[in-house]
């Protein structure tokens, strides 16, 4: 998907889910970059390029939800990963560390879970964009 098409889900759809999931405690609302991709992100190199590429993060120092370009495939992509990265944002910091120190790893630590079941919920922010009649590139978000 090209940037204009991500910025315009990101804009119909993500002032709901700020408005259902609520603020975190400590925080306020992240903000949402696209970048092409995380190595050209991280690097400030343009074309960087990597083995891994993830498809979106959340990075609390900067309360940011970062989205990757690259890897975003389509309108229901976007809403899941706002929602995965959404979670993240409400988690708990220290909690979200102490779990890595106990022995979780991606697959099994339950802020990840979590927020992976988070994504199931991309429907009721998909019919956003159908009530948007001006972003012709979404036809039929299944």
């Amino acid at each position: 998907m090209n940037k204009a098409n991500i910025q315009s889900i990101i804009d119909t759809v993500y002032p709901n889910i700020k408005a259902d999931y609520g603020l975190a405690k400590i925080y306020g609302f992240p903000k949402v970059e696209i970048h092409r991709n995380i190595y050209e992100m991280a690097s400030g190199i343009e074309g960087m390029e990597g083995e891994d590429n993830a498809q979106a993060n959340y990075c609390r120092h900067s309360n940011t939800i970062q989205l990757f370009q690259t890897e975003i495939k389509d309108a229901k992509h976007v809403i899941q990963c706002l929602l995965h990265e959404y979670r993240h944002y409400l988690q708990s910091a220290t909690w979200f560390k102490r779990y890595y120190a106990m022995g979780y790893d991606y697959s099994n630590h339950p802020y990840e879970l979590a927020a992976t079941a988070e994504e199931s919920n991309w429907k009721k922010y998909a019919e956003k964009l159908g009530e948007a009649k001006n972003l012709s590139y979404i036809e039929h978000v299944q």
